[in-house]
């Protein structure tokens, strides 16, 4: 992605990588110009990726807020509410309601000791009528 295609980021989380299984996930939250941003950031086969912890098919959190992000056989990331599976390192749904469509990945940036997720300055602003 060239600078010019880049979203504008004015608001960025640290997480510590400390404590992180792999494959795992930990849930994020920001408050922005009054909204709450829920993200996650995953870690599998060593690497880190971030999302905007929201369904595709319906506007929800992965999760269900009890922070288990994963099928059972810890290979996707799966909604809990209707099924949809999604490729940790894509985003990508591979089965469910959504088949095709994609988590919003985040800008990540891997420190030594953490991550820092970017969010773009769109979250939380009105959309144009």
């Amino acid at each position: 992605m060239t600078s010019a295609n880049r979203p504008v980021v004015d608001h960025s989380v640290s997480i510590s990588k400390k404590n992180f299984q792999d494959p795992g996930a930990k849930p994020f939250q920001a408050k922005i110009r009054g909204h709450i941003f829920q993200g996650l950031v995953v870690k599998k086969d060593g690497k880190f990726f971030a999302y905007h912890n929201l369904c595709q098919h319906l506007p929800i959190t992965l999760d269900l807020r009890d922070g288990n992000f994963f099928t059972h056989d810890k290979k996707y990331l799966q909604c809990h509410m209707h099924g949809a599976m999604y490729e940790a390192d894509t985003g990508m749904c591979i089965a469910g309601p959504c088949l095709g469509a994609r988590l919003v990945i985040l800008e990540l940036v891997e420190q030594e000791k953490h991550v820092i997720v970017k969010i773009p300055s769109s979250f939380g602003k009105p959309k144009a009528q």
